[in-house]
Parts: C-alpha cells; sequence; structure tokens
C-alpha cells in the first residue's frame, strides 16, 4: 500500500467515524494507543488475516504502523471533524 492509498483509507476511515458520531470516543482511545504506536501497529498486523479482503482490509492495512495512526489522530483532531 502506497502513501497516498494508505491517507485515503485513514481519511474513509475518519470520515466514516465521524457519520457515525464516534469521533468522541475515537479520540479518546487514539489518545492512548498513539503513545503505544508501536505496540498498535503490531496488533494491527495480528488482526490482518482475519479480514482478508474489503475496506475492513485496507483500513487494519492502514493502521500496521506508527505513522498511521498519528495520521488518524490528525485528520480527527482536525477542525474538519
Amino acid at each position: 500500500m502506497n502513501e497516498e492509498q494508505r491517507l485515503s483509507a485513514i481519511q474513509d476511515l475518519a470520515e466514516r467515524l465521524e457519520q457515525r458520531r464516534f469521533v468522541t470516543p475515537a479520540r479518546m482511545f487514539l489518545d492512548v494507543v498513539v503513545p503505544l504506536g508501536f505496540l498498535a501497529s503490531q496488533v494491527a498486523l495480528l488482526l490482518q488475516p482475519f479480514f482478508p479482503y474489503g475496506r475492513w482490509r485496507s483500513y487494519v492495512t492502514a493502521l500496521t504502523d506508527e505513522q498511521g495512526w498519528e495520521a488518524l489522530q490528525r485528520i480527527l483532531n482536525s477542525e474538519e471533524c
């Protein structure tokens, strides 16, 4: 997954969280997870086989490194959400 696809998947995830009004719980979750970025990335790698296809696969793949978690937090903390 290249950087453009990663950002697109993360943006889509943020939009879906906003549609379902889960932005505040997601922000609280990310406040805990982002400092533990390496561990969160390893959990995402562990979950990858359980999502063989579909948009969930792209979300999990986008969050398999610390930069993905940080990007999601940045998007959710921006003025748009």
